[in-house]
């Protein structure tokens, strides 16, 4: 499927040029169900292209709107690489790719439903985890022969969506959710070494910054609240926490929060 392919080929070129935003969307009903969500944001990327003319593809035909969502339940039930607690876990989530490109506009947004508030930790460590080891994205593009393209390189991409998840906690209990840093020393260190993050922040210095949003709504008001950048609704039932890239590397513990509802 051309269109798809193309999808993945700017996927992949977005972690390259560092123009990608993310934002997690955490919702809680009021039974502590809920869904969390990952946004990423490739307008910048769909700006690029426009202003390069790059729209057209082999055919001459122009990727305009697309709308599209991917069930993968089949794919997650199939995979002999993950747990019978995995499936179960992720065997509703999802991935919708919107693009409007008269209106410089592209988000991949990947979603999935949490039956119990326990469950959310695991969901939010482990989501880009997951979808690396079913190669939902090599999926997406419904390739039947090996093509010539590099393939997306997913560890990349979850170091670019989720740098240093594992130097955060994060913890969710009914009334409260909070992540916290727990070793900045490492954290520190992997900023200043790993490759990835080193060719992001270059390139961050030429395209602009990268920003990092954390968004959660609550089915009561939210009592108390603790973050960087913090903006809360007139209704008082949902927080966001903004931070930008810059602020992940010199000051990491800006992207700790705690929220209290």
């Amino acid at each position: 499927m051309k269109t798809a392919k193309l999808l993945i080929a700017f996927f992949l070129l977005s972690f390259f040029s560092a123009c990608v935003d993310t934002e997690e969307v955490i919702v809680i009903h009021a039974d502590h169900s809920g869904e969390y969500t990952l946004v990423m944001d490739m307008s910048k990327l769909i700006g690029l292209t426009n202003q390069m003319g790059t729209d057209e593809n082999n055919n001459g035909s122009k990727l305009e709107i697309i709308d599209s969502t991917v069930v993968l339940k089949d794919l997650v039930l199939a995979a002999d690489n993950l747990s019978a607690e995995e499936k179960e876990l992720y065997k509703e989530a999802t991935i919708r790719i919107k693009l409007n490109k008269p209106n410089a506009e592209m988000k991949i947004i990947m979603t999935c439903p949490f039956n119990l508030i326990s469950h959310l930790p695991e969901i939010k460590n482990n989501f880009c985890l997951v979808m690396n080891k079913i190669k939902a994205f090599d999926n997406l593009s419904n390739k039947q022969e090996k093509d010539t393209e590099p393939p997306v390189d997913a560890g990349m991409a979850e170091k670019a969506l989720m740098p240093g998840t594992s130097y955060f906690q994060f913890t969710a209990v009914p009334g409260q959710l909070e992540s916290k840093m727990i070793d900045t020393m490492n954290f520190r260190k992997l900023m200043s070494a790993d490759s990835t993050i080193l060719m992001m922040q270059q390139m961050a210095g030429m395209m602009g910054e990268m920003t990092y949003k954390t968004r959660i709504s609550t089915a009561g008001e939210i009592k108390n609240y603790k973050g960087n950048n913090a903006v809360l609704s007139a209704d008082k039932k949902t927080i966001t926490f903004i931070s930008s890239f810059t602020d992940m590397i010199e000051h990491p513990e800006k992207l700790a929060y705690k929220v209290e509802y």
